[in-house]
């Protein structure tokens, strides 16, 4: 119970990723919220589990785009429980679109979803933490923030934005007792990529670039987003913690 009556909040918490990170934190003590966008009835689902694991959990629909929605998530939190420990970035987009077919409408929702809800959300939060001299923000971002991809322009944008983002907010704030980290998953399978690598071929090759020799799943991030949500990260400031089981040594 690393995390014993620890207050989170996960963005994007409904399905995929959000949805193991915020069930991982549950099992070890937090009690969370569950932010969605759109997926109200996969929301629900995770806050019952999250209860029927003996902790409490809260839903909320916020659009992360928004500095108005945000604000009152977060105040909402602090109102039913007090306080925010943990903050979990999560909620993003992804487009497969070619650099010269990018239209500026989706350029605008991919840098809004995955960098200005990132930055809405960490300074709501961090405001509220450093009242409290202490929390954890956690930046899920990608291997696309180094790697380039064919067809990811705007995604590796975003994630790159979000690697630096992470440097400058663990800067400025770990005088403050707020330590902030980003974990950057590899080719993790979820709901949203699944059909992507339905083709043998296509997913036989994928995996061929990972050295553990198969894709991740959501529940191979909740170890390291444990860690460093926990007092044990305490040291832990700025960095980017690969969890791609080794597609980026190459």
């Amino acid at each position: 119970m690393k995390l014993k009556d620890k207050v989170a909040i996960v963005t994007g918490s409904s399905k995929g990723l959000g949805k193991a990170i915020a069930l991982g934190l549950a099992d070890e003590g937090a009690d969370v919220l569950v932010n969605y966008h759109s997926s109200k009835e996969e929301a629900e689902k995770v806050v019952q589990e999250i209860e029927k694991k003996g902790r409490r959990a809260l839903l909320f629909k916020a659009d992360t785009k928004s500095k108005k929605q945000v604000t009152d998530m977060v105040s909402f939190v602090v109102e039913q429980w007090g306080k925010i420990d943990i903050l979990v970035n999560n909620a993003g987009v992804m487009y497969n679109t070619p650099f010269l077919e990018i239209e500026e409408e989706e350029w605008d929702k991919q840098l809004d979803t995955n960098v200005k809800g990132y930055f809405l959300c960490a300074q709501a939060v961090g405001l509220k933490m450093k009242g409290q001299g202490s929390g954890k923000i956690i930046n899920i971002s990608s291997t696309r923030q180094v790697q380039a991809w064919p067809g990811n322009l705007h995604y590796c944008a975003s994630k790159g934005a979000i690697y630096m983002m992470t440097r400058v907010m663990a800067l400025e704030l770990a005088p403050l007792g707020i330590q902030v980290n980003s974990i950057a998953p590899g080719t993790i399978i979820t709901e949203l990529n699944q059909a992507n690598f339905s083709d043998e071929t296509k997913r036989n090759e994928r995996i061929g670039r990972i050295p553990v020799g198969r894709f991740g799943e959501p529940e191979d991030l909740v170890g390291a987003t444990v860690l460093l949500a926990s007092n044990e990260s305490d040291f832990i400031n700025g960095a980017s913690l690969m969890i791609d089981g080794g597609q980026t040594i190459w």
